[in-house]
């Protein structure tokens, strides 16, 4: 079996394009022989963070985020595909992240960032290896 990889998409706008680049890259992780799975922000709707995964008693926490807490225990390697929102992070992937902590742990994660601007969201992509770092992965790219 090959490594288990979670790409992380966060955009929750109705045109959504940065789709098609999470698109590619779980096409081709999947076509190198990886596990790959697409992780959602927008699907999964998270509720804007109160409470931390690790914050409820063992069984108590909401079934998606139990749930999202095993798949990303079980992954090998992540890659964030974030756009850049006023020279930022996007809000939904940064809410995904936040209600995790150690289930990130000591695992690379890689960034792929987009934008219709010049500078094809490499500020945010910037501003995601720091908080990707804090948050204990090792940020490859």
């Amino acid at each position: 079996m090959g490594d288990r990889i979670l790409i992380l998409y966060g955009s929750y706008r109705s045109d959504r394009q940065g789709i098609r680049l999470a698109d590619y890259l779980v096409a081709s992780f999947t076509a190198r022989g990886a596990a790959v799975e697409l992780i959602d922000a927008k699907a999964i709707d998270l509720p804007i963070l109160d409470r931390m995964y690790k914050e409820y008693s063992a069984g108590e926490a909401p079934p998606k985020l139990a749930e999202l807490a095993a798949k990303i225990r079980a992954a090998d390697a992540f890659v964030f595909v974030t756009g850049e929102y006023n020279w930022g992070v996007q809000p939904g992937l940064k809410n995904l992240t936040d209600h995790f902590l150690e289930e990130w742990f000591w695992r690379p994660a890689a960034i792929a960032s987009y934008s219709a601007g010049r500078f094809a969201g490499a500020r945010a992509g910037l501003a995601w290896h720091g908080t990707l770092s804090e948050m204990g992965m090792v940020v490859i790219s």
